[in-house]
């Protein structure tokens, strides 16, 4: 076995680890506001699945694209869980920007 086989094998049983704990996580949690931690920690075990394709296939077009969704889900994640909050915010008290104080009276 080749250094690149051994080192594409251990990012992509990293990379399925963190995929199945962040399934794990986000089936366990009891509400939309703690299951929202877990996407990034998805985005992360994708980004690592690219990289095993790219260190075992090297930069080829099945490479870049692993590689590009990988970024995609890295970078999206957080942006991702800001607007689920915002939208679940306004659902929950008509208003994203109340403050904590008015948010406990409710």
């Amino acid at each position: 076995m080749s250094w690149r086989a051994a080192v594409a094998v251990i990012l992509l049983i990293a990379g399925g680890l963190l995929e199945m704990l962040a399934v794990l996580g986000i089936c366990v949690m009891r509400d939309a506001y703690d299951r929202l931690h877990y996407p990034g920690l998805a985005g992360f075990g994708a980004f690592f699945i690219g990289l095993a394709v790219i260190i075992r296939e090297s930069f080829s077009l099945i490479g870049d694209k692993a590689l590009l969704v990988g970024l995609i889900l890295v970078l999206s994640s957080p942006i991702l869980a800001q607007t689920t909050v915002r939208s679940l915010l306004i659902r929950e008290f008509g208003d994203w920007r109340a403050k904590t104080r008015e948010r406990r009276e409710r």
